[in-house]
């Protein structure tokens, strides 16, 4: 077990040192100055019960409080003195979810530790539940059995923890407790201006910790005014969902504030990287906070999956001098860049290469040791605030002498989110192009944004594609390769593309209504979903053509409804605008949507839309309606769950579908290439 004295004036000193220390050596015990622990807390957020009693939240959340009985039992302060948990313990707030939350907390709880509980935005979503109870909040107060927003003293340290009067995902509003937190504030800070403050909500308060900068929405301005008031307060929040063993989840400008991460699923910042990383499910942090007799806090971040620490640790050493503070932007613009070991001779390593795809994997860089952000301590000789890496790709025709063209980017994460972080990083390129040699070029990047001045580098080949020699693509009738839906004679709705590594399943939902050779949608829930790989995806990357028969009835007076689509940022669709009385057709070229439409009339209609790598056009019964110059590669979602075409519909986030289609579809293809008008004419026949 740990040794729980430490010097706050050795520690101060090992902040500036230029080499990783073992947790056993900065933290070794010391007669000078040696200070005890004298408040210790566990602190959490976003638990996320279910109303399945067995759900994986409850496994982690009975892991951590069995853990916390015993972490420092043989110590001189041998106990936690509180839980405090900032808001979604539940996904909606209904009264299973809360009760197998209340019982697995209260059963399990250790012996002289306080729950310290607030409310999140889930907690507000329990809609008949809560009208039985007569509020959200009521149902809440009733069930916990203690009020939204309290005040607790504990070994004469106030807690604060406050509770919005009603919450969505992108805000929570506290107007009605913002006097009353000024005024508990003021009086806490009367009974000892020298000692901290713990303040805990579920929203970060905006432009503070990660999470709540930037592109990332997931804070609030409310509270700001008040805390800026208070240097001595430490506050605690959530709802992002992003990692507290990220650097960046400690803030300190005018007070200091904290990120309580999740036991439920990592949520990481959108852009270039993707939001939910494989694994994201295997979230599982909690802070454990000892306060010392100085006032001096640090903070360990424990896995509780793997019912260890992370490897890195927090220390504020006077926590309500702001002239003191470490945990700033300047402190993070001046971190240093990431590196490879030289002595480690990193290389990039390619296998299992085809026509579309290749793996790539290579050791995971390293944080550069001469120079690191004060205040942050290691406890591993291998410390890693490695948080992503940049992979450049390029090509050109295999064997040509043609200057390289660039091939897209990708930015993925690092997984230092995860306590048995691997080694090596492996990634999947997926949508390659057959034929074409490829330049691969990878840097490293920090959890603060700043890429390694060495690139790693490869070079290697995809082969040729035998499916594009298929079938005589100026033929007159030519077959659609990627997707082919149509009613059969049996009257059975089919998806039979002409090649076959294109997939054939395809599901139904709602009850479309098959007769005299058509699919009748209801607009409602009525949907096909044909689902697409990366492989499939790097196909069209180039050139396309996408047809369908189609009928409608009526235009609404506003709105949009759509026939074929897959545009969850990226992709395609041929899109009805109500109000505008027009037919659009959205392709996604370079990264951005160019928009074509014409005007249409009720009826019957057969509709084509191109791209040959030039521009964008429309065809409608055969002739040219629309067109835009566009250049670039066709590009597609990232989301994988969001990796499908839908046909009386949109695609959206989780496969689902949006912007049903009123009427009725007799056929939708897509192929690999433009078709030329002679082609799409025929098709109009």
């Amino acid at each position: 077990m740990k040794n729980l004295q430490i010097s706050r004036r050795n520690f101060l000193r090992s902040s500036f040192v230029l080499t990783a220390l073992p947790a056993g050596v900065w933290a070794a015990n010391s007669n000078e100055n040696a200070n005890s622990v004298v408040l210790r807390c566990a602190l959490m957020s976003d638990v996320h019960f279910k109303n399945d009693q067995n759900c994986a939240e409850r496994h982690r959340l009975e892991k951590t409080l069995k853990f916390m009985k015993t972490f420092a039992a043989n110590e001189p302060h041998p106990h936690f003195d509180a839980l405090v948990i900032a808001g979604d313990m539940t996904d909606h707030g209904f009264t299973k979810e809360l009760t197998n939350f209340r019982d697995s907390l209260f059963e399990n709880l250790p012996e002289k530790t306080q729950a310290l509980l607030c409310m999140g935005n889930h907690e507000f979503y329990g809609r008949d539940d809560h009208k039985k109870a007569g509020g959200a909040k009521k149902h809440w107060e009733t069930i916990l059995a203690r009020p939204a927003n309290s005040h607790s003293v504990i070994n004469g340290f106030h807690f604060i923890g406050i509770s919005p009067d009603n919450g969505t995902c992108r805000n929570g509003d506290y107007q009605n407790s913002l006097e009353w937190l000024e005024r508990e504030l003021e009086n806490a800070a009367k009974d000892d201006p020298q000692r901290p403050v713990f303040v805990f909500q579920h929203y970060h308060i905006s432009e503070t910790v990660y999470g709540s900068c930037g592109i990332d929405h997931w804070g609030i301005n409310d509270l700001r005014p008040i805390l800026d008031k208070f240097p001595q307060v430490v506050n605690f929040s959530g709802h992002s969902h992003y990692p507290s063993n990220d650097p960046r989840s400690i803030w300190q400008g005018n007070f200091t504030a904290l990120n309580t991460s999740t036991l439920s699923y990592y949520e990481m910042t959108g852009g270039i990287y993707e939001k939910f990383p494989e694994g994201y499910r295997n979230a599982a942090q909690v802070y454990f906070m000892e306060v010392f007799s100085d006032n001096s806090i640090l903070f360990r971040i424990f896995d509780a999956l793997t019912g260890t620490f992370f490897n890195i640790e927090y220390l504020l050493a006077e926590p309500g001098n702001i002239e003191k503070y470490l945990f700033t932007a300047p402190n993070r613009e001046s971190s240093p860049s990431p590196a490879w070991d030289e002595h480690e001779n990193a290389k990039i390593s390619i296998n299992e290469i085809t026509p579309y795809s290749a793996y790539l994997t290579f050791p995971q860089a390293k944080e550069n040791l001469h120079t690191r952000h004060s205040g942050i301590r290691f406890n591993s000789p291998k410390p890693n605030l490695i948080g992503s890496y940049q992979i450049l790709l390029s090509q050109k025709k295999n064997g040509s002498n043609e200057d390289w063209e660039k091939a897209g980017e990708k930015n993925p994460w690092s997984e230092y989110y995860f306590q048995n972080q691997p080694d090596q990083k492996s990634i999947s390129l997926e949508e390659l192009e057959p034929g074409y040699d490829w330049q691969v070029e990878i840097r490293a990047r920090n959890v603060f944004g700043k890429l390694s001045e060495k690139a790693l580098t490869a070079v290697f080949q995809t082969p040729n594609d035998p499916d594009a020699q298929a079938q005589d693509r100026n033929h007159p009738f030519p077959k659609a390769d990627a997707l082919n839906f149509f009613i059969d004679e049996n009257g059975t709705p089919q998806n039979d593309p002409f090649i076959p590594s294109f997939s054939r399943e395809m599901e139904t939902f709602g009850k479309p209504l098959i007769r005299y050779g058509w699919a009748e949608m209801n607009g409602k829930n009525d949907r096909f979903r044909i689902r697409f790989t990366p492989k499939d995806y790097a196909r069209l990357k180039r050139q396309m053509t996408m047809c369908a028969r189609f009928s409608f009835e009526t235009f609404r007076e506003k709105g949009a409804e759509d026939i074929m689509a897959n545009t969850e940022s990226g992709g395609f669709a041929f899109e009805l605008n109500h109000s505008k009385k027009s037919l659009e057709f959205w392709c996604h070229v370079a990264g951005h949507y160019v928009i074509i439409s014409s005007p249409i009339t009720p009826g019957e209609h057969t509709v084509c839309g191109t791209y040959d790598g030039k521009k964008v056009s429309l065809f409608i019964d055969g002739e040219l309606a629309a067109e835009h110059s566009a250049s670039g590669h066709l590009t597609f979602t990232a989301n994988p769950s969001a990796r499908a075409f839908c046909l009386g519909s949109d695609i959206a986030n989780g496969g689902n579908g949006s912007n049903y289609f009123t009427g009725k579809i007799k056929f939708a293809q897509l192929f690999t290439w433009a078709l030329n008008h002679e082609q799409i004419k025929n098709l109009a026949k």
